[in-house]
């Protein structure tokens, strides 16, 4: 009797410790694998062109959010689109670098006509069962456009040691709005998920940061990647306080893998140059 009251208080855990990292790289492999499978038997009546129908389904549908449904602004009678203007700008040293200039960017002012930026910074993610280490290099090599490559190590400890997630994003930003209080920008690139999942991905993002009072920013952002049917969400929530080329930060970020949740708060540190 003790030893079938025992078997029964185990199932709990042994199914616990199988993980959340381990649910989340299965739900990221299986769809491509039943695709896979469904695709060769329907490949000697269809050719199997249904599978990857589905695959350019989902990628066309996020060209189409990202371009034919972006966000329009009404603004005196005219319509502010994806693209916008490319007026003058060049980069300040540092936000709150000058008294009228509280941003990244500024015009007008010749004396520091900064025409790149580089940023690198790091955070740690705490979360319930999954926590996760990013690190991220930015390369603004004009002012309406840039390069950004971040990687970020999901880890969980189980019963049957710990386990890991690693994940590589390459973004080509496009700067929309290029303003001394405020910076947003969208994007597309591609994420690679290593470990057991081995998948590329297309991805697409959008964000703004603020800079409302000195030495005082708000960054909100969201970024969707597609591995293979499943979807890889991460809502960023920041409070940054800066210091000269120096900000640290503390936030959110709200993730979804493949639907299991590796939320949790933030903190990070960032450098410009």
């Amino acid at each position: 009797m003790k030893k079938l009251i025992l078997i029964f208080l185990l199932i709990p855990v042994i199914g616990f410790s199988q993980g959340k990292l381990n649910q989340a790289k299965n739900n990221l492999s299986s769809k491509s694998k039943s695709e896979s499978s469904s695709s060769k038997s329907e490949s000697s009546s269809s050719g199997g062109s249904s599978g990857s129908s589905k695959v350019d389904f989902n990628v066309g549908r996020a060209f189409v959010q990202v371009f034919l449904y972006a966000p329009k602004i009404v603004l005196g009678g005219f319509y502010l689109t994806a693209f916008g203007d490319f007026e003058r700008r060049h980069f300040s040293p540092y936000p709150y670098y000058y008294g009228n200039v509280q941003g990244e960017y500024d015009f007008g002012l010749e004396t520091e006509d900064k025409k790149s930026l580089i940023g690198a910074g790091v955070n740690y993610l705490s979360g319930d069962y999954i926590n996760s280490a990013e690190a991220n290099v930015n390369y603004r090599f004009l002012p309406f456009l840039g390069v950004d490559l971040s990687h970020q190590s999901f880890f969980e400890e189980g019963l049957n040691g710990s386990d890991r997630l690693d994940v590589t994003s390459l973004m080509v930003n496009y700067f929309r709005l290029r303003e001394r209080s405020f910076t947003g920008w969208w994007g597309m690139g591609a994420t690679y998920v290593g470990n057991e999942v081995n998948t590329y991905g297309f991805t697409y993002n959008i964000g703004l940061e603020v800079y409302p009072v000195k030495p005082m920013s708000f960054l909100v952002s969201y970024k969707q990647s597609f591995i293979n049917q499943s979807h890889i969400n991460v809502t960023k929530y920041q409070t940054k306080y800066h210091r000269k080329k120096m900000a640290y930060y503390i936030g959110y970020h709200d993730i979804s893998i493949a639907g299991v949740k590796a939320s949790g708060m933030v903190l990070g540190v960032e450098a410009s140059f």
